[in-house]
């Protein structure tokens, strides 16, 4: 499931949102106020200008009172709408009489330009359009949309990485509604699914149970009352000697290196052999091994056959990449020739209930 956000983030994401919002909103009305008047001055102003000084191009008096009488006629320019944020807007003149045609209208939120002609010869006015904001209405208006957006953005849902769909596409593919596989893919990482995915299969479908076991601890129980082991929350049951072989080497383990020589062929290890019967007469273990164990002691040929047996039965389960853990490791005596072993685990992985 996706995780609260942070208010922090939301606060800071508000906050950054709300001083955009405010300066796209005030850039967005003077602009629309500048086009708008733009087009308005340019139907009246080109004809009255061009009358005006088409004889007196250098009478500056003229000049200065056509400056004075246009900025008077726009000292006050109200704003329409229903949200009015800026109070009142007026244009100055910046240039009365250019030479060559005006700029474009809009190229700047702020500039008003007026293309008119004195005979064939091109003229342009520039004026500059200067607004007052509604500055409580302004920050209200834009703070309030901006704290719907970060709401809403909040509650979306994070877009889905490449692994993710994989994940989900997997889970699909075993026959979960796309709405459960979802959000099953937002709650396991990569490492977890596979554990998923196998005990989803072991245990009927039962999606609660699957995602106990995937997000279970990488360790090793083994229930000396029910014979079965537990890996990595996922339920296994071996067969009655194998369990056993298996236990006696977990115990090893928790005792302290784990290491254990196998035999000479000619030479079985009786005192092996008696933790082992003493192991399997205590939890009922099967009277035909503990009578070979006490009548043959312990043999390389029965370790390595139980041994075989532990791991074919742990990667039947499992699969050969999540068993690969919870076999063995091994490694020759260099004094003997010949090879010792333990489980891979660590002591403080192994529980023997």
């Amino acid at each position: 499931m996706r995780s609260a956000p942070n208010p922090r983030v939301l606060l800071l994401a508000w906050g950054t949102l709300s001083l955009l919002l405010c300066s796209l909103a005030g850039w967005q009305v003077q602009r629309s106020l500048s086009l708008d008047l733009t087009r308005q001055l340019n139907q009246q102003l080109p004809d009255k200008l061009a009358l005006a000084l088409q004889t007196r191009l250098s009478d500056e008096p003229l000049r200065q009172w056509l400056v004075n009488r246009l900025e008077q006629d726009l000292q006050t320019l109200n704003a329409e709408g229903g949200l009015p944020l800026v109070h009142s807007c007026s244009a100055r003149v910046t240039q009365l009489m250019e030479d060559g045609h005006a700029p474009m209208a809009g190229a700047a939120a702020r500039s008003i330009n007026i293309a008119w002609n004195i005979g064939s010869e091109p003229r342009a006015t520039s004026l500059m359009l200067e607004c007052h904001y509604n500055w409580p209405v302004l920050l209200l208006s834009q703070s309030l949309l901006a704290l719907l957006l970060v709401i809403i953005a909040s509650r979306l849902p994070y877009p889905l990485s490449k692994p993710q769909r994989a994940r989900i596409a997997r889970l699909i593919a075993m026959g979960l509604p796309a709405s459960r596989a979802r959000r099953l893919a937002s709650q396991l990482c990569d490492a977890q699914i596979a554990w998923f995915v196998r005990a989803l299969s072991l245990n009927g479908g039962d999606c609660d149970a699957a995602l106990v076991a995937a997000h279970a601890q990488q360790q090793l129980v083994l229930d000396t009352a029910s014979q079965q082991v537990q890996i990595h929350g996922v339920a296994i049951k071996l067969a009655k000697t194998p369990f056993f072989y298996y236990l006696w080497y977990a115990q090893l383990r928790q005792q302290g290196e784990g290491w254990l020589l196998n035999p000479p062929v000619n030479r079985p290890d009786r005192a092996g052999a008696e933790s082992l019967i003493a192991l399997m007469e205590t939890h009922g273990g099967h009277a035909k091994s503990i009578n070979d164990l006490r009548e043959h002691g312990l043999r390389a040929k029965k370790l390595d056959q139980n041994r075989n047996k532990i791991r074919d039965e742990l990667v039947s389960a499992l699969g050969e990449e999540l068993a690969s853990a919870y076999l063995f490791e091994s490694e020759r005596d260099l004094k003997s020739g010949r090879y010792r072993y333990r489980l891979s685990l660590a002591a403080g992985q192994i529980n023997v209930l």
